[in-house]
């Protein structure tokens, strides 16, 4: 997912601030009293491509498209920087101005969110969660489950071994869990239909190192329309 995404505004207004005060600096030719700017509020934004059968994607914020790249099936974005405050977003198709979804986002100043394009493309919707940010416990990670499977029914979800950690039950489509830390490691995971000992999913050897926070996205369809070769299956990303 490197370079997928173009510097913001914001980027760029920064880049013209440090020169301008290099060559403050520089000349001195400023007055003393003069005040510099403050600095702008932030917020923090990820975008994960979830709905199995929808097209790559640009998507637009406050009109300006900031993925340089087709935003496609699974591609996850990391957080991008973003001005607080309220802005609008659109997911159109590559190089069109109509837009399949879109939503007002009202985002609040040093917080961070994750967003997520889920469902089939004919009811392709938004889900939106304000993120937990802050570091594990020395010698854990953290690690979150998101149901995004339009046609899978909810699940258990266990770390595998002697002492079987439990990461979500019930988890139904567009359920999302709170954080939960685990030892650092290469643990295997297990998806299970909920209530019963039925396996879904195995996800062998998932790497958490220790001092990290990842989310585990349960995806694809479990019976896929014919010529979609998008099965369930997880991905793991980490989110910082």
């Amino acid at each position: 997912m490197q370079n997928l995404f173009k510097k913001t505004y914001l980027s760029k207004l920064w880049s013209l601030l440090v020169v301008c005060l290099t060559a403050v600096s520089l000349s001195g030719c400023l007055d003393k009293e003069t005040d510099l700017p403050d600095p702008t509020p932030v917020s923090y934004l990820s975008i994960y491509h979830g709905s199995p059968d929808a097209p790559a994607l640009d998507i637009k914020l406050d009109g300006m498209t900031i993925n340089n790249q087709p935003f496609s099936y699974t591609n996850f974005s990391g957080y991008i920087t973003i001005k607080a405050g309220s802005h609008s977003l659109k997911f159109t198709p590559v190089n069109a101005a109509n837009a399949y979804v879109e939503t007002t986002m009202n985002l609040k100043e040093n917080k961070a969110y994750s967003l997520f394009t889920v469902n089939r493309l004919q009811n392709i919707e938004l889900l939106t969660v304000q993120d937990s940010v802050k570091t594990p416990t020395t010698g854990k990670a953290a690690l979150r489950v998101v149901h995004l499977s339009p046609d899978a029914a909810a699940v258990d979800v266990n770390v595998a071994g002697t002492t079987s950690t439990s990461l979500a039950t019930g988890l139904g489509f567009k359920g999302i869990t709170p954080f939960i830390e685990l030892a650092g490691g290469k643990p295997s995971i297990q998806i299970k239909a909920a209530g019963t000992e039925e396996v879904l999913l195995t996800v062998s050897d998932v790497q958490l190192d220790a001092g990290k926070t990842y989310t585990m996205l349960i995806r694809g369809f479990k019976t896929p329309p014919t010529g979609n070769t998008n099965t369930l299956s997880a991905q793991v990303v980490r989110n910082y």
